[in-house]
């Protein structure tokens, strides 16, 4: 089996440089528990990192955003509120009604060819 090993830092607060790494190139800070890639734009930007919490922090935050979003009122699907049809779904009012009786400014005139 093949092993593959990153290059690595155990240093806290060590980021590569474009000089560590190619285009493309993962690194990672095992004590930061971060992983760094360069870009083609050659910039050494942050793939993923770890977040140590407590899990009792989890449901802290959960309860708090729970309690922000009660009452809110959120789109339904592509329409909107279905309860009222003059706003769709990002909340800008529409006119619900069509004036099918006139004719469209630079439409084409009906001709009856059988006349001819």
């Amino acid at each position: 089996m093949t092993i593959i090993k990153l290059k690595r830092s155990e240093t806290a607060s060590s980021v590569p440089t474009t000089d560590h790494l190619a285009v493309g190139e993962l690194a990672i800070n095992t004590v930061d528990k971060l992983f760094y890639i360069r870009t083609a734009g050659n910039v050494i930007t942050t793939v993923a990192n770890f977040v140590d919490i407590d899990p009792t922090e989890i449901d802290d935050r959960l309860d708090a955003l729970e309690n922000t979003l009660v009452g809110a009122t959120f789109p339904t699907g592509d329409y909107g509120n279905l309860n009222n049809l003059s706003v769709d779904a990002f909340g800008i009012a529409v006119s619900p009604t069509y004036d099918c009786s006139t004719t469209p400014i630079g439409a084409i005139a009906e001709v009856d060819f059988t006349a001819l």
